[in-house]
């Protein structure tokens, strides 16, 4: 048995054997979700930024029998002037209130946003 994300660019399989885990999608969306948020508000803020890559990683409570995902950390790294990095970290903290796939989440999953800096040159604003 499988489910099938039907997409008009592609499917996704949530099958562990063939395509992703139902957890590895959590974390996936979790971290995509987190990345738009922060975009969003950056640009809210009029921070010019270059987004360079997004890291996830996870925790598994293994003391549950069905072990469920106890935490959550992405790592976002980013092009941002230095002068306006103090704010991009301090912005961080506006990404789950802001972020429906955290909010959706039980709330005992521990998430932690973190960023560092890239010194590429090209910037979004």
């Amino acid at each position: 048995m499988h489910v099938e994300l039907v997409h008009e660019s592609g499917n996704w399989i949530l099958l562990r054997e063939l395509g992703f885990s139902p957890i590895q999608t959590v974390v996936a969306v979790t971290a995509a979700c987190n990345a738009y948020v922060y975009e969003g508000i950056l640009k809210k803020q009029k921070i010019p930024f270059k987004l360079i890559s997004v890291d996830v990683d996870y925790e598994i409570n293994e003391k549950l029998g069905t072990h469920p995902i106890s935490a959550i950390h992405v790592h976002l790294v980013l092009n941002v002037d230095e002068a306006d990095q103090e704010k991009a970290i301090k912005d961080l903290r506006l990404i789950a209130k802001n972020c429906p796939v955290v909010q959706s989440l039980n709330p005992s999953i521990e998430i932690d946003e973190t960023v560092s800096f890239s010194d590429e040159v090209a910037l979004t604003k």
